[in-house]
Order: structure tokens, then C-alpha cells, then sequence
């Protein structure tokens, strides 16, 4: 059962792209990479944000710029930005009176309170990572059979499970009764791809300089020594995968092509898919765990259960750095406890 989700992106790409006279499939087929009609009509309903690269895409296809895209309050006509409004506040109505806030926030907490991942939990509980995370972001109703699993990941009854499903959702509808903002009573608060909140806005700048800065390519010239290369998918004891970084097992040596093989450099094969096409599955990147990450980086982080994931390092310049994921969209402190490493990725290398 699907909630409706919050509406993260209020957008004019319906009409740009009726006046293009494309379907929803037309449109998706014409991206690169290509995307699904069903990707298409979550974006054109706002359902479903889209990267810096994703945009400026859609904008070239539809002949027109990119900031024209979102609805931004005074500029775009006020009936379509309280038509906006309205479903926005539909969707967050929804997911209170169904009890997909509540559940979300009380997975989110026994999550956090046990040290766990959002992967961890759904490779448990037998999910894909983008359902899980729509469960705790209030996107998706958790069926009877998932809550039997999540309760036994976490050595708890069923019941006192929906026990704290039940109290989370009575004190949301107290607190809606009372006055609060339904935003408020959401897992997260809800977020727009564009806001005129300054800390928000610099996330996509920083999302296009990381690949300036954080990746350079090198084309195979000539062989300077060998590298070491770590990177693989391993079997969890229930029939799933996972990728890992394991640095006392070398899964090839190649030659180091135009780098300088330092000493504590190597090379990584990444299975990691969540920065999508910033850092495919299969690419092979250069590491030097001497340089410390910095905002604007891409970088492999290792847990201490071996597992590894792909991510961008951003910051607002105040608070703590984050590793930011996608696919689904996460944000990490690089100072989580169950973080071993975090590696700077210098370059990729291409065939």
C-alpha cells in the first residue's frame, strides 16, 4: 500500500511538456539515461525530486531554462502555487491519518537508538533499500508480515511494535487537533528540491563543483608499477548482497597508468549505486586515505561490518559534514559511530 509522499518538487513540467506535445514516455525515453513513465508522472505530480543533471536535461529537452522549472512563489501565478500548497498539505494530511508518519518516525528512532543503517534494516527484513526508505519517510504503509520482521530484527513482540505505532499515531492527531503544523509531525520536515533558504540552496552548487573538483580522468598511457584493487560483492547469510571494501583482500593488481603509486595508494572497483551515474557500478577509482575528505569530495565510506557506499561530502560551513547518498536520498554524519573509513576518491580511471 502506497501513501501518498510529500510533495518535493512543485513543478511546471506538465505544461512544458504539453506544449512540447510529448507523452510521459516520450519524455522519459529522451533523457540520458533514459527513465520510466512511471519516474515521469512521480516528478510531474512532485513526488519525486531530480538531481542538478536531471534538470538541466529536462530544460534542453523542453526547451527552457532550468529555474523555470520549479513553482517559486512570486513569480508564478498564485493559483498554481496554492494548487501546490494544497496538495502538499494533502499528502502530509495523508500520511498522518494513516499512520505512515507514525511509523516512520518510530522506525526512524529504533533505527538511530540501535546503530543501524537504512540498508542494514532492509537487507533484515527482506526489503530493497528505496521501499524501506519510503517507509520511514512516510511514503509507504508497512504491511503486517514486515512489521512481524521488523519486530524480530529488533528482539521485540509484534504487538509492543504496533503498540508504538498506535501511541505515535494517537499523540500526531492530538497534536493536529491542538494547532501544530501537519509538517511538523512528519518523520522529517518536508523539503522542496528549491528553497529560498540559503543552506538548501548551495546543496546543488555543491553537488556540480564535487564533480570539478573530486573527479578527474585518466586515459592509459604508459605503466608505472602496480596497484592494489579492493572492491567486491559478498553473500549475506540470507540469499542477498552487499558491497565491501576489504583492504587484506586484493581482488586484482593492475598496472597504476599515469598515477604515481604512493605508498597506502590503491584502487577500488565500486558496486555501490547510490550516486547513480555520478560513480557507476564497475568504475574503478584511485584512493589516497592520507588525503582527509573535504566538502565538495566523493568518497567510499566503510562501516565497521564491512559493508561500503559511494557518497558526496557536503556541509553548510557550520555544522558537521555529511555524507550525502541517493537513490534513496540519506545523509550521514562522517562521524557515525559505525563508520570506520572515509576515502577520498582523487580520479577515476577509464578503459
Amino acid at each position: 500500500m502506497r501513501a501518498r509522499a510529500e510533495i518535493v518538487f512543485p513543478n511546471n513540467l506538465r505544461d512544458f511538456r504539453l506544449k512540447r506535445g510529448l507523452t510521459q514516455a516520450q519524455l522519459g525515453r529522451m533523457m540520458a539515461p533514459p527513465i520510466g513513465e512511471s519516474a515521469i508522472s512521480k516528478i510531474e505530480s512532485g513526488e519525486r525530486r531530480l538531481t542538478n543533471l536531471q534538470l538541466a536535461d529536462l530544460a534542453n529537452i523542453l526547451l527552457c531554462r532550468p529555474e523555470d522549472i520549479p513553482v517559486i512563489s512570486g513569480r508564478d501565478p498564485s493559483l498554481e502555487v496554492q494548487r501546490w500548497d494544497q496538495m502538499q498539505q494533502e499528502a502530509v494530511g495523508n500520511s498522518i491519518l494513516s499512520g505512515a508518519a507514525a511509523t516512520g518516525y518510530v522506525l526512524a528512532q529504533l533505527r538511530k537508538k540501535n546503530g543501524k543503517t537504512m540498508q542494514q534494516v532492509a537487507n533484515a527484513i527482506g526489503m530493497t533499500l528505496s521501499v524501506y526508505h519510503r517507509v520511514e519517510t512516510a511514503s509507504r504503509v508497512i504491511q503486517a508480515h514486515e512489521i512481524d520482521a521488523v519486530a524480530d530484527f529488533y528482539g521485540m513482540i509484534t504487538t509492543e511494535l504496533i503498540t508504538l505505532f498506535e501511541h505515535r499515531t494517537e499523540e500526531n492527531l492530538e497534536k493536529l487537533k491542538g494547532g501544530a503544523a501537519p509538517e511538523q509531525l512528519l518523520p522529517r520536515a518536508p523539503r522542496s528540491l528549491l528553497k529560498d533558504d540559503a543552506k538548501w540552496g548551495q546543496l546543488g552548487a555543491l553537488e556540480r563543483y564535487a564533480i570539478r573538483r573530486s573527479i578527474k580522468f585518466a586515459a592509459a598511457p604508459a605503466e608505472r608499477g602496480q596497484l592494489p584493487v579492493f572492491g567486491s560483492m559478498k553473500a549475506t547469510g540470507d540469499g542477498g548482497h552487499y558491497f565491501a571494501i576489504d583492504r587484506d583482500e586484493a581482488v586484482e593488481h593492475i598496472p597504476a597508468q599515469d598515477l604515481i603509486p604512493n605508498e597506502g595508494c590503491f584502487l577500488v572497483r565500486n558496486f555501490s549505486q547510490r550516486l547513480g551515474f555520478f560513480l557507476r557500478p564497475g568504475a574503478l577509482a584511485y584512493v589516497d586515505p592520507r588525503r582527509p575528505v573535504a566538502m565538495g569530495d566523493i568518497a567510499f565510506l566503510v562501516r565497521k561490518d564491512g559493508s561500503a557506499d559511494a557518497g558526496m561530502v557536503i556541509g553548510d560551513g557550520i555544522g558537521p559534514l555529511m555524507l550525502k547518498m541517493y537513490n534513496p536520498e540519506e545523509q550521514i554524519p562522517l562521524a557515525e559511530p559505525d563508520i570506520a573509513h572515509v576515502w577520498r576518491i582523487g580520479m577515476l580511471i577509464l578503459p
